[in-house]
Parts: C-alpha cells; structure tokens; sequence
C-alpha cells in the first residue's frame, strides 16, 4: 500500500515539475504593444561546473544496491544502495570489528 502512494507522489511531482519550470504568463496592463520595451531572449542555462564533476565521480565511483535480508524474516529483505567507496569502508570496518574481537576474545583470562 505504501508502494503505491509513493508512486503516486512521484508522478504527481514528476507531472507538477515542467508547469513549475516555464516562465508564468506575461501580465497585459492595457499598455499597447509599441509601449512596452521589447524582451531580449534568454540564453539557456549552462551545465553547471558542478553537474559534470558529479558525473565523473559517479563514473569512478558507480553506487552498487545490494538486497540484504532481514534477521529473523525468511521473507522481508532490504534494498541498501551506497557508492563502491562507501560499500569498501564498510567492509573494511566490518572486517577491523571480527580483528578485534578474535583479538579480545584471545586475551580473556577467564577463557
């Protein structure tokens, strides 16, 4: 149920976001067309400098989703999506926390 109102909401906003976009309707005060000071085309807008710099950092660093199920559900599992970097920092500390465990365990003078 949740699904589909998420859905929902993204098409609305994604239908909203064009109307959103355009320039409103110019407003006719009864001034003749000879009065009014013509109106200079705008220029489209440039890429953002920082657009294409996020681009090459996706390239580089594609996110990678991955399903994980739940503990204690054969059923239920979670989508979690994180960038290449993050997914090898996270093993990384996962791997650090078995290290030292296995390190404290091995230390423990009660055995």
């Amino acid at each position: 149920m949740h699904m589909i109102t998420r859905v929902a909401v993204a098409a609305c906003v994604l239908a909203a976001t064009p109307a959103l976009a355009s320039d409103p309707a110019p407003q006719v005060t009864g001034q003749t067309t000879a009065q009014t000071a013509p109106v200079a085309p705008v220029a489209p807008a440039a890429v953002p400098a920082t657009s294409v710099a996020k681009n090459d950092i996706e390239k580089k660093d594609p996110m990678i989703c991955q399903r994980v199920e739940e503990i204690g559900s054969r059923l239920r599992a979670k989508k979690i999506c994180m960038s290449k970097s993050q997914w090898e920092e996270q093993r990384r500390g996962d791997r650090s926390n078995i290290e030292r465990s296995q390190i404290q365990r091995g230390m423990d003078p009660v055995g």
